[in-house]
């Protein structure tokens, strides 16, 4: 299947007084009266994934949209130089010239991607599971079912049917970040997987706040250490 896809790149004007969570706020909103005047066309098709994405990747800011998404950020960044309204104006320093179809689905040789932001793969429980587990064989297993997991509920969030499994291998390392006040065990690294994804598309918990964004890498690439930590 094919996704449409939009993105641009922002700059904040005020960027110490602009607020991430109110640019993500202001996007669901258009997104959902987009969505009322939208609902009967074909080409953007509403998923249960996050339509339109916010994030920072490695200091720049980017927004994502998805499917109805892309519809909605052509629309909104039309001839504008700028975008979002108060402290939160921000410059469009960069968007695509059009709405793009990008290849998502099974295919019949591997890809690697890259994390360019953390990966939340762990929930309270499977957090405890990791920690009981002994030696890199047993926490590989255990981190490929998590990914193997994640990659079958984002193509089931898009609607997508799987012609025959996913298969993938992951090759992380973890890390403490200390998120909301709280002691959070996240994931960087790469992975290879026999499913095709646009890049810049985010897999895992909490996407809408940037986690787990991914990039195509080629195989004999390194994957970036300094992935960033999102929701600064």
């Amino acid at each position: 299947m094919f996704l449409r896809i939009f993105s641009l790149t922002l700059e904040p004007v005020n960027p110490l007084q602009f607020s991430l969570g109110e640019c993500r706020s202001f996007f669901n909103k258009e997104l959902a009266a987009y969505s009322l005047s939208t609902k009967n066309t074909d080409s953007d098709k509403l998923h249960r994934y996050q339509a339109v994405q916010c994030k920072y990747i490695k200091d720049t800011l980017m927004v994502i949209g998805i499917s109805q998404g892309a519809g909605l950020l052509h629309q909104l960044a039309g001839g504008r130089d700028t975008i979002l309204a108060g402290t939160n104006t921000s410059l469009i320093t960069e968007r695509d010239s059009l709405i793009r179809n990008e290849e998502f689905g099974i295919t019949g040789s591997l890809h690697s991607y890259e994390f360019l932001t953390p990966w939340l793969a762990l929930n309270q429980q499977n957090a405890k599971k990791f920690y009981d587990l002994i030696g890199k064989t047993e926490r590989d297993a255990f981190m490929q079912k998590l990914l193997l997991g994640h990659l079958n509920s984002l193509a089931k969030s898009l609607d997508y049917t799987l012609p025959f499994p996913i298969a993938c291998e992951p090759k992380v390392r973890f890390r403490r970040d200390r998120i909301d006040n709280e002691n959070i065990m996240v994931f960087l690294g790469r992975f290879q997987t026999n499913l095709r994804i646009p890049d810049f598309m985010g897999i895992g918990q909490s996407i809408s706040k940037g986690f787990g964004t991914v990039r195509h890498v080629d195989q004999d690439l390194p994957a970036d250490p300094r992935a960033d930590t999102p929701d600064r």
